[in-house]
């Protein structure tokens, strides 16, 4: 394993199981249940992310594991959506490492980008070898471990859409009322975007065109980041952009298109 770069993610997984568990969890979450690892995420019912996840098929039922800064109220959550079906949720002492450039690859497939790499839950312990913030930084992938807090962004700020992390034909689940209306009725007008900048930045500043605003820094990185981006300021942009007065470039939207 140490041939290639791999990194333990602060993650906190959950075993799931009991009767009708996958039809339970389907209504909850944005997306369908894959036979192998499903990116889902639980809203509020004003269509915003509470957490995101991957969900695991795993021995007699499920895994899913979330960003430990979100686990201790999607637990919360997930018990009161509960109520009284037969269903088991118990914290688990498993690790979450990221695997990537490499043919040999272990563990599930990260099903939101083909160059992310693998994702593997285990007891072992593994020295970390490389920098998977940079590497999904590069690829311009959001995640929720660095760049967004709970209930504060809808799943297409995030991409979600984009990263096979909603199905809009699926049967109901929270808040899928707001998001299929957004889907439906407006062009999406912000949108996370991975940024390159020569000078100095950090969550918070402001990328300009000129005097007026971009978009706001959600994380930074060495000198890559991500960005929650006007898409319409952006295309219509009358100057070169600059982030503390230091260029800046805003990459492409995470499937090459321009979103």
């Amino acid at each position: 394993m140490s041939a290639m770069p791999i990194a333990q993610l602060d993650r906190t997984a959950f075993s799931l199981s009991g009767e009708g568990l996958e039809a339970w969890l389907t209504g909850l979450v944005t997306n369908d249940l894959s036979e192998s690892v499903t990116f889902a995420a639980l809203l509020t019912p004003q269509g915003k992310i509470i957490a995101d996840f991957f969900i695991y098929a795993w021995m007699d039922g499920l895994l899913l594991e979330t960003p430990t800064k979100f686990a201790a109220d999607l637990n919360k959550r997930l018990r009161m959506y509960r109520l009284r079906a037969p269903i088991d949720i118990e914290m688990t002492d498993l690790k979450i490492y990221a695997q990537w450039d490499g043919e040999d690859l272990r563990g599930y497939k990260d099903p939101r980008h083909a160059s992310l790499g693998h994702r593997l839950v285990t007891t072992r312990t593994f020295e970390t070898t490389g920098d998977y913030n940079a590497h999904r930084l590069s690829l311009g992938v959001p995640d929720s471990e660095w760049d967004f807090a709970s209930a504060k962004v809808f799943p297409a700020d995030a991409n979600m859409d984009l990263l096979n992390g909603v199905n809009f034909s699926k049967g109901c689940f929270v808040g899928q009322e707001v998001v299929s209306r957004m889907k439906r009725m407006t062009t999406v007008k912000k949108r996370m975007r991975g940024i390159i900048f020569e000078g100095d930045a950090k969550a918070g500043d402001r990328i300009l065109s000129g005097e007026r605003v971009i978009g706001d820094v959600l994380h930074t990185d060495g000198k890559a980041g991500m960005a929650m981006i006007r898409l319409d300021r952006l295309r219509a942009a009358e100057h070169s952009l600059t982030l503390n007065g230091s260029p800046v470039a805003v990459m492409k939207a995470v499937d090459g298109l321009d979103h």
